[in-house]
């Protein structure tokens, strides 16, 4: 909770508890004093009643035949006497004949007079056997009211009945419930407006403390451009917000310094670690591209070795590859010569099976021929029928077979047309291979020679590399040197600088 709110919350609750007191008491001093007034009052109305009784009907009181009277008045119901006293003081007003009422304009909850009804047995006791008068709050028929009680005494001084005024409580209730509603309205309104006001001076109060959290805050994460607003008051809150702003001057005015030394430092650093670094850094890579160069050397002067001894084994195998070519193109032409005795071979199957056909056929007819002669012989030509017929199915399949065959001769003399054809190309492609080797040898033993040369003005070249390169070294370690001493310079620049930049100066 912030100070302000609870400034404002420990008024207000004294606020409330006084009030809550204050309430309190005046609330017990009013009923009191209301019902003090209310007592007296009755004392004064019971005498009056009394006054009045001895004036309208002169006389003592005495019990005759079991009712009272007043002087020759009998007091049982007669009601007209106690109701005249009521109009006159406002009051209930009753007579009780020992301790039972006989006159009285107190009424029951059915709107019935109370008669016959007793009193308590503290006002019994207070009236009847010590003789006093009984002053205070009693229920009389179910209702609570503020009595007096008196005695009446005989010519003997002796007690035989009770002369009673009295008012409701609900009246003086109804005044304590009022007076404090209005003391409870009185004491909400007192405490918003003292909690307005509380508030508002504890809002101008706090003002300048929230203002200094704020720049305190700001300042803690390194922000010293805040300033702070002038305080008018001369207490310890100004005081506060002078030394605040005296205390942010000071830190920026001395991370100022500092961070302006750092900087500079830093530059000089920086400098120097870049030219010593620029220079190791170059003579690094001197030696390492006249190293690369030196690698690159060698390798060429390796790989020139393997390619003059592969210039070599390409001769070799440029040769037997042609002499294999030359072999191929003979087994090529040779191959062509077979190819034409198959179709050759082709041609004369076809003309045979042609013969075989005629053959079939005149077989056919044949067969056809005998087994009608077998028709007509009858009975004796029947076995020459089963044998015409089978000699004519076996000249059938004999077609069907030629026929077949036909086919796939007809197809394997097309086949061997394409093959003769592809050969042909085959070994016009052979004689361009050959004349390609031929060029090929030529030219690769004339890089044969090329690498050979070239091997020796490589070993030339790498002999004075190395001398290049042990100079290079030399500088490079010594640049090194510089630039690693330079380098803390400036990290330890940096680290002062870094923390002085977690302050905002500006």
């Amino acid at each position: 909770m912030k100070f302000k709110y609870k400034i404002v919350a420990l008024f207000v609750s004294a606020i409330v508890l006084i009030n809550l007191g204050i309430g309190i008491y005046a609330v017990n001093s009013m009923q009191n004093k209301v019902l003090d007034a209310a007592r007296s009052k009755l004392l004064s109305d019971a005498a009056l009643g009394e006054a009045f009784l001895d004036q309208q009907i002169p006389g003592d009181w005495i019990i005759k035949e079991g009712d009272l009277y007043k002087g020759s008045v009998k007091m049982n119901d007669n009601f007209g006497i106690v109701d005249r006293i009521g109009e006159l003081t406002g009051d209930t007003v009753t007579v009780f004949q020992d301790d039972t009422r006989v006159a009285t304009n107190v009424k029951d909850a059915e709107g019935n007079r109370a008669v016959n009804t007793e009193a308590t047995d503290v006002v019994k006791k207070t009236v009847l056997d010590q003789g006093e008068t009984y002053i205070g709050k009693a229920n009389v028929v179910g209702v609570w009211n503020q009595t007096v009680y008196k005695p009446i005494t005989n010519a003997k001084g002796e007690v035989i009945g009770i002369w009673y005024v009295g008012i409701p409580n609900t009246i003086y209730d109804k005044l304590a419930m009022d007076f404090r509603n209005m003391l409870i309205l009185f004491s909400i309104v007192a405490v918003t407006l003292a909690g307005i006001v509380i508030w508002i001076i504890t809002d101008r109060m706090t003002r300048p403390l929230v203002m200094l959290e704020k720049v305190t805050n700001r300042v803690a994460q390194g922000d010293l451009t805040q300033q702070v607003e002038t305080v008018k008051s001369k207490d310890e809150i100004g005081v506060l917000a002078v030394a605040i702003e005296r205390m942010i001057v000071n830190m920026r005015t001395a991370l100022k310094k500092i961070a302006d030394s750092s900087e500079e430092v830093a530059m000089g650093a920086q400098n120097i670690s870049t030219a010593s670094t620029s220079l190791s850094i170059g003579g690094t890579e001197q030696a390492s591209s006249i190293e690369e160069l030196t690698a690159s050397i060698n390798e060429i002067d390796e790989q020139t070795t393997i390619n003059g001894e592969s210039v070599s084994q390409a001769v070799a195998l440029v040769r037997d590859a042609q002499a294999k070519v030359n072999s191929g193109d003979r087994e090529m032409h040779n191959m062509l010569a077979c190819m034409d005795d198959i179709n050759d071979s082709s041609q004369n199957i076809g003309n045979i099976i042609k013969v075989i056909d005629e053959i079939a056929f005149q077989t056919n007819v044949l067969a056809l021929n005998a087994s009608v002669e077998a028709a007509r012989a009858g009975e004796h030509g029947k076995g020459f029928a089963v044998v015409a017929s089978e000699v004519r199915n076996l000249s059938i399949r004999t077609t069907d077979a030629v026929k077949q065959t036909s086919s796939l001769i007809e197809a394997s003399g097309k086949n061997v047309k394409i093959g003769i054809e592809v050969a042909n190309r085959v070994s016009e492609a052979l004689d361009e291979i050959k004349a390609s080797m031929k060029a090929v040898e030529t030219r690769v033993e004339a890089v044969g020679k090329a690498s050979e040369q070239q091997t020796q003005n490589i070993h030339e070249i790498n002999s004075g590399i190395s001398i290049i390169a042990n100079v290079v070294h030399t500088n490079s370690a010594t640049s090194e040197e510089t630039a690693a001493a330079s380098q803390e310079l400036f990290n330890q620049a940096e680290i002062l600088k870094r923390q002085t930049n977690q302050f905002k100066l500006q």
